[in-house]
């Protein structure tokens, strides 16, 4: 029985690893990739295969007695700790050798001592907590009740876009490859509380679930989990995998009403979920962008727990994912990311989205402001805390009327920048009014040089080429892609171009051929113009650009300042890995220079003294610090841009 029994956990481990159809001896009995299908197979086959002269070495594996996944990783881990070599990451893998020293024992359904039963046992590679707990890496078999943890392998990773599926830690509630994903964030806790209207005085903590009809959506998709035993409670739910099942939210109050649940705190509400099409999850596995996991409920319900005592959400679950990776034999991979630019960016995600103070209610959909994907936005109400002093006080000096073509505006001063979670490249940024009309309100961004040129033939002093600077996502139809401007008075007294404001002053705009002419003629030389390409769009339905201004997102740059900032920027040069930083310092010299001197909300370039890592005399509610880091705020903000500018521009993520 002995000889079958590892003959049986070569088999398996091999079918989990490749997730493919194959045949196996005594019973011939098909194995599919179906969960329910594999499931019966199993049994089927273990069942059939009790030997004649040993009655007392039958195996039983029962859905209803033992959690299945448990049998299986007993098999995977006990095929793990005879491997002649270990690595840091433990994937199974196919084996036709014999393994006939494996003895398993049957109440041992875990694996775990099947593990360490050996001497040459590497503990590296399976990190359990207790003796019932368990987890390894599951390759790419992805299934209900699989976990998905958020890589950091990847050259593009969450730290600009999307920051709550860094180090996130996903259970799938549901899995088709040909059609659709579902699975629930599970680390990102949050203070935020909805009200039950079946049970009076009661309330709800809210857990952000993913971005899918998430927290701020009107009609929040929610679930709840919970590892309640009764019949009624099953009922009522959807099984996950063993002790974990689903409900909805209804049928989560009335189960409270009833008395079947002693209250809210016998479940995790989710709001929101993760979902991806068609293969789509399986394309993003080979990118890196995930790593799959296979673990016990027990380690999942106590994390749930821990996390629901009391854990601050600005720390927004990064301890469950360093968990989870040292338990599948990633720890290295975790340690060498440890507290890095994405992390920190996920902290001020959980900040401005897990805090009752700045999320606001739950199902209350937050006006995001983003004009049409081109224009930057404020997520949060001037009357939130969030709101930086200083932003309050650009409000109250804003202007009280629309912007009008020709206006110059600059990127919030604020020490906590407005763009520091999304649309990046506004932080910081000169902004210049094009097109201002009922509809909308075009500007362009001045201050990316992007890795192109514009050659200028027939220049009298030879060769040059002209930046091309990055405006924005969109263009202007029926007119030329390039926006060429000055702001001389030579060449507005020579007729070169027309004023945007309608006054002989300012920045002018002219066609291509305008500027060409102006200086194959010598009237003017290749740097008195910027070139741009694209521009930005703010429509005026659902929140304008001059509301931004209002809100002190924008600052209006004086007209006196419009000839000093164009002036700085004009030394600008197409972008470069060697000239990144040079170019960046140039655009934040150009931004302080357009500060307006009457104005209190200009940036002070005062350093804040802080203590070096985290310890005694450590002010966790200092605002102008990443939670738990030593990293000023503002400070990420320009690394943020930096970032952006290395990814989108430079096509070089790696590169900061």
């Amino acid at each position: 029985m002995a000889a079958f029994k590892s003959t049986l956990i070569i088999l398996l481990a091999s079918f989990y690893c490749t997730s493919c159809a194959f045949s196996f001896a005594p019973s011939s009995v098909t194995i599919t990739s179906n969960n329910n299908l594999y499931r019966s197979h199993i049994e089927a086959t273990v069942l059939n295969a009790k030997s004649d002269d040993d009655d007392d070495d039958e195996v039983i594996l029962s859905e209803s007695e033992d959690d299945w996944r448990t049998f299986r990783a007993k098999l995977v881990m006990g095929e793990s700790s005879t491997s002649p070599s270990s690595s840091t990451t433990t994937t199974p893998t196919d084996s036709s050798s014999s393994n006939d020293n494996i003895i398993i024992d049957d109440s041992d359904l875990d694996g775990i001592g099947a593990l360490f039963s050996s001497e040459e046992t590497t503990v590296q590679q399976f990190t359990p907590l207790d003796p019932s707990q368990w987890a390894y890496d599951s390759g790419k078999v992805i299934e209900q009740g699989a976990v998905i943890l958020g890589g950091v392998e990847q050259d593009f990773g969450f730290g600009l876009r999307q920051q709550y599926f860094h180090k996130a830690v996903i259970l799938v509630l549901d899995h088709d490859e040909n059609t659709f994903t579902k699975g629930i964030i599970l680390n990102r806790p949050s203070d935020r509380m909805m009200e039950d209207d079946v049970n009076e005085g009661l309330e709800w903590r809210v857990w952000f679930g993913g971005d899918v009809q998430g927290l701020d959506s009107i009609l929040p998709d929610i679930v709840c989990l919970h590892s309640l035993k009764g019949e009624e409670a099953k009922e009522a739910s959807n099984p996950v995998m063993k002790d974990i099942q689903w409900t909805s939210f209804e049928n989560a109050k009335k189960l409270v009403k009833k008395g079947i649940a002693s209250g809210p705190e016998d479940f995790w509400l989710f709001a929101g979920y993760a979902g991806w099409g068609p293969k789509q999850l399986s394309g993003e596995l080979e990118r890196l962008s995930w790593y799959m996991c296979a673990t016990d409920s027990q380690t999942l319900l106590k994390e749930l727990a821990r996390q629901s005592s009391g854990v601050d959400p600005r720390d927004a679950g990064l301890e469950t994912w360093e968990l989870l990776m040292n338990m599948i034999g990633r720890g290295e991979t975790a340690n060498d990311c440890s507290g890095n630019f994405d992390d920190l960016m996920l902290k001020e995600w959980g900040r401005g989205h897990l805090l009752k103070g700045y999320g606001g209610e739950v199902g209350v959909a937050r006006n995001p402001l983003w004009g049409g994907g081109g224009g930057g936005g404020f997520l949060e109400e001037m009357d939130g805390s969030s709101v930086d002093d200083k932003m309050k006080e650009a409000a109250g000096m804003a202007l009280t009327e629309d912007l009008k073509a020709g206006t110059l505006l600059r990127g919030s001063s604020a020490d906590r920048s407005p763009f520091l979670l999304r649309k990046q490249e506004l932080h910081h940024s000169l902004l210049l009014v094009i097109v201002e009309d009922d509809k909308a309100t075009v500007a362009c961004m001045l201050n990316h040089p992007a890795t192109k040129g514009y050659d200028i033939v027939g220049y009298s002093k030879g060769a040059a080429s002209l930046p091309l600077r990055y405006g924005g996502d969109f263009a202007l139809k029926g007119q030329s892609p390039l926006i060429w401007l000055h702001c001389s008075q030579k060449l507005r007294d020579s007729g070169v171009g027309s004023s945007l404001s309608g006054q002989n002053e300012g920045i002018y705009k002219c066609e291509q051929e305008q500027a060409l002419e102006a200086i194959s003629y010598g009237i003017a030389t290749p740097s008195d113009f910027l070139v741009i390409s694209g521009v930005c769009v703010w429509p005026k339905l659902g929140g304008s650009l001059a509301n931004e201004v209002k809100r002190g997102v924008f600052e209006v740059v004086p007209n006196e300042k419009q000839p000093l900032v164009i002036e700085t920027l004009q030394t600008q040069t197409i972008l470069t890995k060697d000239n990144l930083a040079e170019n960046i310092k140039i655009t934040q010299d150009a931004w302080d220079k357009a500060a307006d001197p009457n104005s209190s909300c200009k940036s002070t370039g005062t350093d804040v003294v802080l203590t070096t890592g985290i310890g005694e005399g450590f002010d966790e509610d200092d605002d102008t610090v990443v939670f738990n880091s030593d990293k000023k705020v503002s400070e990420l903000a320009d690394d943020a841009l930096q970032k952006w500018i290395a990814t989108f521009l430079l096509g070089a993520p790696t590169l900061t």
